[in-house]
């Protein structure tokens, strides 16, 4: 086992040579590095001056290089302002364009400019790198396990919210404003905050850039969660009659109250129940009478508590199928009232008009929950639900583990009559109990897709 001392070492190493690594791609292009390479060989034969032709072209390589960067170091900064054009969200996995408005209020033209975000620190911390095994590690052969290269590769692709690309060449004439559109990816779910706009000015070879900053706003942007999609969904419940008046009546939720006949008015009837025509015929007061509805009310629980053994991986899948089900669960003749994360919970109603903003807040607070080590997330996430079962018709359960204690809550959900799934992500394959999938990681596009829960309904 190596020890926690010689890989703190080890992370002083990988980061530094991350930073300069970072500095190097980003001020030298490929045909810049394609010519640092060929004047290097060409440089080590050309050390016998007897080589003549070797050493003559490796004297002109490098004068070009030397004519690169004094160039470069006497280009000017464009005078610009930027706006970016942001969208209220984007998704994980999804490529996302969006413009950026530029002004230029200097007297020169420029040709070619290029812009690109230069995107916040993604690195992995000392403790995490220490303390935070890649999964699967002791697999890898004992040189892999010593110098853990692999593990800081994987850390570090795990923390990036996302990745920028430059944008296309451009020209910009002086005192003019045009608009430039931008390409990212967001990787993970989060909030992704940009403040860095580079313009990218290259030498007059093209062999190495620089990136000027361009004065800019800080802005946000939330990226929501991976969503997958889900197989056949045919919840229980219908449409029933609200005795206690503590159900979602159908005006509440787009649907108005199911009409029975008329009757004579009483104080206090709202005048849109008015009857005209009978009125007129009988000339005294005849409204309109319903019945009152009230639909199936669905919940959803996200478990948030992970074991410190299991990896991290397992919960944000876990939010992704979560997140799956706010985006896919049918609402026409339901609705997904409810989103249960540990000991808080959210009410909404996701059928009619507002059936898209519930969504969307949904997926909002998905995009920002976290994990929690300890074992009182599940204590409160069962007591938080146990308390709201009246009026639920059914509850999705996503949890990151099977044991007794979510066990004993999907027992005590179906005890209340409250139809319950449970969804279990995992990190291999198990077989599937009554009413209990098992997601394994890698495989949950394909195990959702295949996903049917008629069969229980």
């Amino acid at each position: 086992m190596i020890s926690p001392r010689f890989t703190s070492i080890l992370y002083t190493f990988y980061r530094r040579g991350e930073r300069i690594s970072q500095g190097l791609r980003r001020r030298i292009t490929e045909a810049g590095w394609f010519l640092l390479v060929v004047t290097f060989i060409i440089g080590l034969s050309g050390v016998d001056t007897q080589w003549s032709k070797h050493y003559q072209i490796f004297a002109i390589l490098f004068m070009v290089l030397v004519l690169a960067l004094l160039s470069l170091l006497l280009c000017r900064r464009p005078r610009l302002r930027a706006k970016r054009r942001l969208p209220r969200f984007a998704t994980a996995g999804m490529p996302l364009r969006y413009p950026i408005d530029l002004q230029h209020t200097g007297r020169r033209a420029y040709r070619g400019l290029r812009f690109r975000e230069w995107l916040e620190d993604s690195l992995p911390t000392r403790r995490e790198f220490v303390e935070r095994p890649e999964p699967r590690e002791r697999e890898r052969n004992l040189f892999d396990r010593t110098f853990v290269y692999y593990r800081w590769m994987w850390l570090r692709e795990i923390k990036r919210l996302a990745s920028a690309f430059t944008s296309e060449g451009g020209d910009l004439e002086a005192g003019s404003r045009k608009r430039v559109m931008m390409r990212l990816l967001p990787n993970r779910r989060g909030v992704l905050t940009l403040r860095g706009l580079r313009v990218l000015r290259q030498d007059v070879f093209g062999l190495f850039q620089r990136a000027l900053r361009v004065p800019d706003s800080t802005d946000s942007l939330l990226i929501l969660p991976r969503r997958y999609p889900v197989g056949h969904l045919e919840l229980p419940g219908r449409r029933q009659l609200d005795e206690s008046g503590q159900g979602v009546v159908a005006s509440s939720v787009g649907q108005s109250e199911e009409f029975v006949g008329l009757r004579d008015y009483r104080p206090g009837d709202p005048p849109r129940h008015v009857h005209w025509r009978s009125w007129a015929r009988l000339n005294r007061p005849v409204v309109k009478e319903f019945e009152d509805e009230h639909f199936p009310r669905y919940a959803l629980a996200l478990d948030t508590q992970l074991a410190a053994t299991m990896d991290q991986e397992i919960f944000e899948e876990a939010v992704s199928v979560a997140a799956s089900f706010v985006s896919e669960v049918e609402t026409r003749e339901a609705s997904l009232d409810f989103l249960f994360v540990a000991d808080r919970a959210y009410t909404f109603s996701m059928g009619g008009p507002g059936a898209s903003r519930a969504s969307e807040k949904m997926l909002e607070i998905l995009a920002t929950v976290e994990a929690h080590v300890d074992d009182t997330s599940l204590v409160a996430l069962e007591q938080t639900m146990l308390r709201r079962t009246q009026g639920l018709s059914a509850a999705i359960l996503v949890f990151t583990d099977w044991d007794a204690a979510r066990e004993k809550l999907v027992n005590g959900l179906r005890a209340r009559e409250v139809y319950t799934v449970a969804l279990v992500v995992t990190e291999a394959p198990r077989e599937s109990l009554s009413g209990v999938h098992f997601l394994p990681v890698g495989e949950i596009a394909h195990a959702l897709s295949k996903l049917s829960l008629s069969e229980y309904a």
